[in-house]
């Protein structure tokens, strides 16, 4: 604690003698948003350059820029991006002034040249170690098992983990899957799975951006130990009305989007499942299936430099055997947000969010009477507001505020057969501060503090606090070495078991206030930049660790009502990251390998969770041979992953004849398993190569798109798990090919 206060002063008077140092820095600024000329939609990752100086920065996900601590005088900025036309701009930087520099980026496919198309990746995060944007063509460019998916995507990156084929469900650094923070258009997602997990509740063609902080959380971040997931939709056509239509063998999808009458845009996506053999065959079962999503955005512009923006989400997922004796799943998701984001002065940056968010997942037992049937519901309001402020020198001051009130129903019964029917409220809130410094070249700092302003009260007041530090070290105007710590805290978790293969059912709840929270404390070694000698190329290499405490799990000892239904644990996780990535107009590439070790501990009992793959490696390569010609292929290789082995069989004996009069001499008893110790046991190796090739054809303003895929080309037999039961062993998908038709207006 008594840390963490000095921490506290110590930043709180680092900001004060900076913010005296500047108020005589007579350098100048430039701001401004980079937009697309044929939609009007706001370009991300887009990188300016001061051109001949090294320096730049890239638009952020609302296409705004800021550029400081430039000296008077006239200068030249270049603003270059994938799939656009380069645009050079002159301009006169005054002392003591920020100025307001827009750029309007024309569609150019195959016009790119010279690092800086590529440089924004190191521009836009300066001091964010382990954050990475994917767009648009990064999801186009996987191949696709069933359909194109933002999830399947980020299983991709290094450090994050995905335990089959059937679900896109992620883990990331030795995290468990509800310490992934789901966030679009400000909205918590709590259940962002289609059926299974197959693939996620986010249409691919309706997703702009996201941003996968894997770790070093800046201060606006929190209440989730492992990642954010943040996730920003199209804005929309706002010059002309246009749409897609999509079909794959398992869903049909409309995208539609346009101008407003006032001056502003809207979008609308909807995807509804017609077929599910498709899916059978996936999933290896007779289950039928059933779902849909919905999301819609609209904006209205508020001045030259401000949004206002509505949005919604709408999902709905049903299994439903053909067996009236198995259960009825049932989960659906509900999300409504209004968020604005404002530019004051041309040195204050405003955004603030208000969102309400719905999740529903209810089993029925149907005529099974041996069932119980259960509930999870929760209710989430949410406001958040925050305020950047811009200083001529480069350096930017960051604070806000946060307030969330979930409400919790849940219903289940534990393992001494006790039901628990449960309705909870829960608070957070959060107050946060950071200051950036940027200009003490090569050097750049950001220093900041989040706090749980409920918890200082609470008999957990160490939870309150959580430090947040990185330093970024430009080796060369190409390279830079990074070092981020950041603590954070969670205080909602779900249920589910750890063990369960594929989960059909969450359950979200609250730690009860007179308990501590979940923890866990990051520190991150990092390189990153351009290859200086290779045009479009970009690296990263990444050390981690991170210490996690107070993690709640199932008792597994539990006997009688008596015993608690959940035991804390500790654990840790550490490894090693490096990606490598191509970008250019006519071909492209990701390589990306993961090294990681992952254990928990309760009490004196240490093993690995099942995610914990020692070995992680991922190549993508892709060419344009001619015009509307598209062709890639992935190959995954992952050493095996932890299981707890069959030890035996027997005849457990229930001594049934002792009640019935029948005696028990004869009695055949029924089979039960002999497990080993929890996952001890490495299941073999995988690995899988995937193809993909996609043609357009295109006819005046129609474009039809045909892609075809084949998943596990060589047809391999990785292996899924075993039954526990029977001893069978389950593989994953054999040699599947699919085919998707879109058409754009």
């Amino acid at each position: 604690m008594h840390s963490l206060v000095k921490f506290s002063v110590l930043a709180l008077l680092l900001l004060a003698g900076a913010a005296s140092a500047s108020a005589q820095d007579a350098r100048g600024g430039v701001k401004g948003f980079v937009s697309d000329s044929t939609t009007g939609e706001r370009i991300s990752l887009a990188n300016i350059v001061v051109v001949g100086k090294g320096v730049g920065a890239a638009s952020d996900g609302n296409g705004f820029y800021f550029i400081g601590n430039l000296n008077p005088g006239k200068v030249t900025f270049r603003t270059t991006t994938l799939g656009y036309r380069t645009v050079e701009r002159d301009i006169e930087i005054q002392p003591g002034k920020i100025i307001t520099l827009n750029f309007i980026l024309a569609p150019a496919p195959i016009q790119m040249e010279g690092v800086e198309q590529v440089a924004e990746r190191h521009a836009r995060y300066d001091t964010e170690i382990s954050t990475q944007p994917i767009g648009a063509r990064e999801i186009e460019i996987v191949p696709t098992i069933v359909e194109k998916d933002l999830f399947r995507t980020i299983s991709i990156l290094p450090g994050v983990v995905a335990t089959s084929d059937v679900s896109s469900q992620f883990y990331v650094r030795g995290g468990g899957g509800d310490q992934n923070l789901i966030v679009l258009d400000g909205m918590t997602i709590y259940n962002p799975f289609h059926a299974l997990g197959i693939f996620s509740i986010f249409d691919a063609d309706a997703v702009k951006e996201a941003e996968i902080l894997k770790g070093g959380f800046p201060a606006q971040w929190g209440n989730r130990l492992s990642s954010v997931i943040n996730i920003r939709t199209r804005e929309g056509n706002k010059n002309r009305f246009s749409g897609k239509l999509s079909a794959s063998l398992v869903s049909g999808k409309v995208l539609l989007e346009g101008p407003t009458p006032w001056e502003g845009s809207w979008m609308i996506a909807g995807r509804k499942s017609f077929l599910d053999n498709m899916l059978q065959k996936f999933v290896r079962t007779q289950t039928p299936f059933d779902f849909y999503d919905f999301i819609a955005r609209i904006n209205h512009s508020t001045g030259e430099n401000g949004r206002l923006s509505m949005h919604s989400l709408f999902s709905g997922d049903v299994i439903r055997p053909e067996s009236k004796y198995e259960p009825e799943y049932m989960w659906s998701n509900r999300a409504y947000g209004m968020s604005w984001f404002q530019v004051l002065e041309n040195k204050y940056l405003l955004e603030t969010t208000f969102s309400f968010s719905n999740f529903t997942g209810e089993l029925r037992p149907r005529e099974n009477s041996e069932i119980s049937p259960r509930l999870s519901e929760i209710n989430d309001a949410y406001f958040n507001g925050n305020v950047t402020y811009f200083q001529q020198n480069g350096d930017m001051y960051g604070a806000g505020f946060m307030f969330r009130f979930p409400s919790y129903h849940y219903t289940f019964t534990n393992a001494a057969n006790y039901v628990r029917d449960v309705y909870d409220k829960g608070s957070e809130t959060g107050i946060w501060l950071k200051y950036k410094f940027k200009q003490f070249n090569p050097f750049a700092f950001e220093l900041g503090i989040r706090s749980d302003l409920f918890a200082v009260l609470s008999p957990n007041s160490s939870d309150a606090f959580e430090p947040r530090a990185s330093i970024s070290w430009d080796l060369t105007p190409l390279q830079s070495l990074k070092f981020s710590y950041s603590r954070v805290h969670q205080r909602m978790i779900t249920i589910t078991n750890e063990d369960d293969v594929v989960s059909l059912f969450e359950t979200w709840l609250p730690i009860p206030d007179d308990q501590p929270s979940e923890q866990a404390d990051h520190f991150i070694l990092g390189l990153d930049g351009n290859v200086g000698y290779v045009q479009g190329m970009t690296f990263n290499v990444q050390a981690y660790y991170k210490k996690m405490a107070n993690l709640v799990e199932y008792n597994r000892d539990k006997v009688d009502a008596s015993d608690p239904d959940f035991v804390r644990a500790d654990g840790r996780s550490y490894g090693l990251e490096f990606f490598l990535e191509e970008r250019h107009p006519v071909y492209y590439g990701w390589l990306a390998y993961t090294l990681s070790f992952t254990e928990r501990s309760v009490g004196d009992f240490t093993y690995s969770p099942r995610y914990d793959r020692r070995h992680n490696f991922n190549v993508i390569a892709g060419v344009k041979p001619a015009d509307g010609w598209d062709v890639s292929v992935r190959w995954e290789f992952g050493s095996g992953l932890p299981f707890t082995q069959i030890m035996g069989f027997y005849d457990r004996m229930l001594f049934q004849g002792i009640f019935n009069g029948g005696g028990y001499v004869n009695e055949k008893g029924i089979p039960y398993t002999l497990l080993g110790d929890k996952n001890r046991g490495r299941l073999p190796s995988y690995h899988r190569l995937d193809f993909n090739v996609a043609k357009t054809f295109s006819f005046d303003r129609v474009r039809v798109i045909v892609e075809g895929s084949i998943i596990n080309v060589y047809d391999r037999q990785n292996m899924f798990y075993y039954n526990q039961t029977t001893g069978e062993r389950i593989n994953m998908l054999p040699f599947l090919p699919t085919v998707n038709l879109k058409i754009e207006f």
